[in-house]
């Protein structure tokens, strides 16, 4: 109650979501609900837990009524559950790569830009690559009265792709984002410039390099009005950042003992460990080979 400044408890029905972090939420003016997208559990952000990409709604009774601990109780409703499918790719058309981003040279646009898939049917499910877009850390915006827009996530390994959903039918789109794509990412925030039609990303941390990013982006959401950036200095030395397959979820889930996801902690934590090692260290100032000896002894990696 931001007029007593009091935290107010609600009761809420058996049915809810489990434990998690990193997911995103929105509110859903026309049918009175907030909707829950992705996250993950585990012990910290990074070494442990699984992903998830359900869909959950609350429905909102009573708000802008007096509220007291005696309303009714606000009740939570999946909407999807896992919505990952057999982790096969989609079908892609030529000119387009794995997760259904149009393939555009450098030279082609500077920015990236978004385009609809308005008249093709809404996936059913999704594939592992575009359930990153729901996984911990990404993020969630409402860009429209009905439509959400999901950019960048996950915890293995990071995505760069976007993917969309529709509130008014409750299904996935899948948007096509041209141009150079940015590094991909997870922990980095993003805003929308409502009044210009862009998406204002910034940093973030890369899982491969174990670093932070340090660029800025915008994604232009009204690419048929071929706006240009006038003052605005843009990067024309940029390259393309590569596509995050599924076949690399499918390897990293089999380097660590897991599929595509998960695993155990303590075997994610020693991976993580080696990486770290082999991206920081040069000139041999630690043994790795003698560093892996040690994990395995200990029964860590």
């Amino acid at each position: 109650d931001t007029h007593d400044w009091i935290w107010i408890h609600f009761p809420m029905g058996r049915s809810k979501p489990s434990g998690r972090h990193g997911h995103s939420v929105v509110w859903d003016e026309r049918r009175s609900r907030m909707v829950l997208f992705g996250g993950g559990n585990g012990v910290d952000i990074l070494r442990s837990g699984i992903d998830n990409s359900e869909v959950w709604e609350l429905s909102v009774n009573g708000l802008g009524q007096q509220m007291t601990t005696t309303c009714v109780p606000w009740m939570w409703s999946k909407l999807h559950g896992d919505t990952i499918g057999d982790g096969q790719e989609s079908d892609s058309s030529e000119g387009e790569d794995s997760t259904g981003n149009s393939v555009m040279d450098e030279d082609d646009d500077i920015h990236q830009t978004i385009q609809s898939n308005e008249g093709n049917p809404p996936p059913a499910t999704l594939s592992r690559a575009e359930s990153l877009c729901l996984g911990r850390c990404h993020n969630g915006l409402k860009i429209a009265p009905d439509t959400v827009l999901f950019m960048f996530g996950g915890r293995q390994i990071n995505t760069n792709g976007v993917l969309g959903y529709d509130l008014q039918t409750d299904t996935f789109l899948k948007p096509k984002a041209l141009g150079p794509l940015p590094i991909p990412r997870y922990t980095g925030v993003a805003s929308l410039l409502d009044a210009e039609g862009y998406i204002f990303v910034h940093g973030g941390f890369n899982t491969e390099e174990l670093d932070a990013v340090q660029d800025v982006n915008l994604l232009d959401l009204a690419p048929l009005l071929n706006r240009d950036f006038g003052g605005h200095r843009l990067d024309g030395n940029r390259h393309s950042h590569a596509v995050v397959t599924g076949q690399e979820l499918e390897n990293v889930g089999a380097r660590i003992g897991g599929h595509g996801g998960g695993g155990n902690h303590e075997n994610n934590f020693g991976e993580f460990l080696m990486q770290y090692f082999r991206s920081s260290i040069r000139g041999g100032v630690l043994d790795i080979e003698e560093l892996e000896q040690i994990l395995n002894d200990r029964g860590t990696l």
